[in-house]
């Protein structure tokens, strides 16, 4: 478990980083999908679409100074990608507004490519939520396969996949210990060590995202419920 003077993180660390230092291609490697996601639920537009004003959020981003500006303080870094997606959503419409009494302006606009809105739609930060939370589980699940695969513990891993990621009824500990050929004791063990093991590297991932101890319980439990200070 990160203590709290380990915060604040390596997410904050790259934003707070100054000017050419700053680790712009690894936040929008890893955080691509939920800004997709927003955009894709606040427009109700294409995926191409999407993808180009995540492309132009990037670089609002870092000609508007938001980023001198950020404030670990405020709290995590996902709350601030909410904010700073409003922001830009607001200066988009304003450049748009220019635009119309006569500026020439090239922006992929907001308003363009999109879909009717839907009122049962999805919110744009429910769907980032929800984007975040499953980049969180497949980034823990690849840590964990490569953590495993190529070792003796490979096994381990596999037992962890077939039971907790099969796509239908989960197997009996007697049928994975046939498939795998371990004991049924083996079978119990090591699918409570690998799962203690995935939920630390969730941990220490949602960890790099929050700047001090109580936001990584709060994270937590919105990612596990309410056990999940105890992950």
């Amino acid at each position: 478990m990160p203590e709290p003077h380990a915060f604040p993180s390596t997410r904050w660390s790259r934003i707070l980083a100054p000017g050419g230092a700053r680790d712009l291609e690894a936040i929008a490697r890893l955080y691509w999908r939920p800004i997709q996601a927003w955009f894709a639920a606040r427009q109700r537009c294409r995926a191409e679409v999407a993808d180009d004003l995540a492309q132009e959020a990037f670089a609002w981003l870092l000609a508007s100074g938001l980023l001198d500006k950020a404030d670990p303080a405020r709290g995590r870094f996902r709350g601030f990608l909410k904010r700073a997606l409003a922001n830009f959503a607001i200066e988009q419409a304003r450049r748009a507004a220019a635009q119309k009494r006569g500026g020439a302006i090239e922006h992929t606009s907001l308003d363009g490519a999109a879909e009717p809105a839907d009122p049962n739609g999805t919110e744009p930060d429910a769907a980032l939520d929800a984007a975040w939370r499953c980049e969180l589980l497949e980034r823990a699940h690849e840590q964990l396969r490569q953590e495993h695969e190529g070792t003796p513990r490979a096994v381990r891993y596999r037992l962890f996949r077939d039971y907790f990621l099969a796509d239908a009824d989960a197997p009996t500990h007697r049928e994975l210990a046939a498939r795998h050929g371990c004991s049924t004791t083996d079978v119990g063990n090591w699918l409570d060590a690998t799962k203690r093991r995935y939920r630390a590297i969730l941990r220490a991932l949602v960890a790099e995202t929050v700047t001090r101890e109580d936001e990584l319980q709060d994270e937590l439990r919105w990612l596990f419920g309410p056990d999940g200070a105890r992950a």
